[in-house]
This record gives structure tokens, sequence and C-alpha cells, in this order.
């Protein structure tokens, strides 16, 4: 990707981020024929600007590469062959990917030396990916039990996806407007723990940014 350095690169990787999160909000405004292949094509252009911007190497792109393959063959085969475990397979691959994107970003964010734009855009790229990670989880529940939340149907994950990214941050942010609510014991656990994960997240981050502000090293 042209112009993209260890100065900008978080700033582009977020801006992909919030693509992903306003695209999947217009998925059902489209012909249900298509939210499917839409979905799958926002999350392919995420992983896909991940791979050019956020250069950590050439085991991070391997990295990329593979799970952008596994996701991508996965629902192949749910479309195509109707395999059954193809949800869960593609909902997995899809879980590594953000936990592996999240934890790069925090290595450089958490412990970097200086403030500047680009890492304080990385501390919101990295809790915008908090809340794609807690998706995939509760998009795995719903695999797995069907009716672990009231106000979301059992349907593929990607027609559920806008729903459960929705229920995800309105979890981390404590607001709680009660349309979705877990009804089994996985899902209410699951939902308390994101609620303090990102608490404090948000605690861990003000703390390392301001340390970092006040002491830069050299």
């Amino acid at each position: 990707m042209k112009g993209v350095s260890e100065q900008n690169n978080f700033i582009y990787f977020t801006l992909a981020l919030l693509f992903l999160l306003f695209s999947t909000a217009l998925v059902d405004s489209i012909a249900a024929s298509k939210q499917l292949i839409v979905v799958e094509l926002v999350i392919f252009i995420t992983q896909l600007v991940a791979y050019t911007s956020l250069r950590f190497g050439p085991r991070w792109r391997y990295f990329v590469v593979v799970t952008l393959l596994l996701v991508a063959g996965s629902n192949a085969l749910h479309r195509f062959a109707d395999w059954s475990p193809a949800p869960l397979v593609a909902l997995s691959f899809t879980l590594v990917f953000y936990l592996g994107v999240t934890w790069m970003i925090a290595k450089r964010i958490l412990f970097s030396d200086q403030v500047n734009l680009n890492i304080v855009v990385g501390a919101l790229a990295i809790y915008m990916l908090l809340g794609l990670i807690w998706t995939a989880i509760y998009l795995m529940v719903l695999e797995i039990f069907p009716h672990s939340f009231s106000g979301i149907e059992h349907i593929y994950w990607t027609d559920n996806f806008t729903n459960v990214i929705y229920f995800s941050y309105i979890t981390m942010t404590s607001v709680g407007y009660g349309d979705i609510t877990p009804t089994l014991a996985i899902s209410r656990t699951l939902a308390y723990m994101q609620a303090m994960f990102s608490t404090f997240y948000m605690a861990v981050v003000v703390a390392s940014l301001v340390g970092a502000r006040r002491n830069p090293r050299g």
C-alpha cells in the first residue's frame, strides 16, 4: 500500500475497521441473497488492509494469508457443498485473525516509548478489535447453543453479523438497551466478562499512554 509507514499504518487499518462496521450496518438494506457475499467481501477487504498496512514481518503476512484462505474456503464449502461445520470453522479462524492482529498491535501500542497520532489511533483499533473478538465468540456460541440470546435468530453467521456486532459494542460500553439479551449462563458470562475486560483495557491503555507521554525514553 503506497504511502504506508510506521507513522500512519494504524490509521489505515482503523479506517478499514470503520469501513467494516459501517458497511455491515448497510447489509440489511440489500437483497438477502447478496448479504452473505457483501459481509464476506468486507471482511476480506479488512484482512487485505491488515496484510498491506500492518507490516509486522513475513510471518505476519503468512498468518494473514492463511487465515484469509481458511475463512474463504469454509464459506465456500458452506455455499456450494452445504458443509455443516463450515460456520464454526469460519468463525474460529476469523477469531484467530482478530486475536492475532490485536496481539501484534498491542505489543507496539502499550509498550511504546512515544505518543503520537498513530499510536492513539492504534489504541482505538485495539478497542474496536476487542468488540470484533467478542462478536466472533458470540456467533460461535449461537452456532452451538441456538437459543443463547433473545432477540437474535439462529441463522447463518454472516446474516447475524450486524446484530451481534451491535450487541457486542453495546455490551462493551455498558449501555445495554435490552433489545438483545443473553439467556443462557454461557452467554451471560461472556457478556459481563466483555464489560469487565473493556473497562480494564481502558484503564491500562490510558495509564500506558500517559506514562509514555510523561516519561519518554531517550
